[in-house]
């Protein structure tokens, strides 16, 4: 294993850290953007239709179920920051456990919105296109992880897995809530 403070330690890496960091911020900055774009077109819609229900302000608790999986993101983030290869490897384990849930989540938001929708959304192409970007940021930083982990799977796989059932839990109890 190379000295992870030599110039050559990126060179060795099987995948560049650079790659997984930047998949990861397109996936986080696509979900936000498509959050952003819904509260906007809800409020659009609202607005155009005093008499509707109000979609209601979120309680404290679900709001924390949507806020652990973005706390997961920073912390995989910053363990790829790190200068400790074990550390680097869980970094992309937890990456790893983010990917399929949000890659998951794009793809049924955007067919569920095309075929779902019972009133005309404003905002539908940009929505579409964020979700789109999430898809394809979630897969390329899935691939950029496993392609990491192949250098520790001890680190890698508890790593990675926790995450998946954290994240499983949040969305569950999130659309329980």
């Amino acid at each position: 294993m190379a000295n992870p403070t030599s110039p050559t330690a990126e060179q060795d890496r099987p995948v560049p850290l650079h790659g997984i960091r930047i998949a990861l911020c397109v996936a986080l900055l696509a979900g936000c953007a498509y959050w952003l774009l819904a509260f906007i077109s809800d409020k659009q819609w609202h607005a155009l239709h005093p008499g509707a229900m109000p979609s209601g302000v979120p309680d404290p608790l679900a709001i924390l179920w949507f806020a652990l999986p973005l706390l997961l993101y920073a912390v995989s983030g910053l363990l790829l920051s790190t200068r400790s290869e074990d550390l680097i490897i869980a970094g992309a384990g937890m990456a790893a456990g983010l990917a399929p849930p949000a890659a998951l989540l794009a793809v049924a938001t955007l067919l569920g919105s095309m075929f779902f929708s019972f009133y005309p959304e404003p905002y539908f192409l940009p929505m579409a296109i964020s979700l789109v970007a999430l898809f394809a940021g979630s897969a390329w930083t899935l691939v950029s992880a496993f392609r990491m982990g192949k250098a520790n799977w001890g680190v890698f796989l508890p790593a990675g897995g926790g995450t998946f059932i954290c994240v499983a839990i949040c969305v569950t109890k999130g659309m329980n809530s």
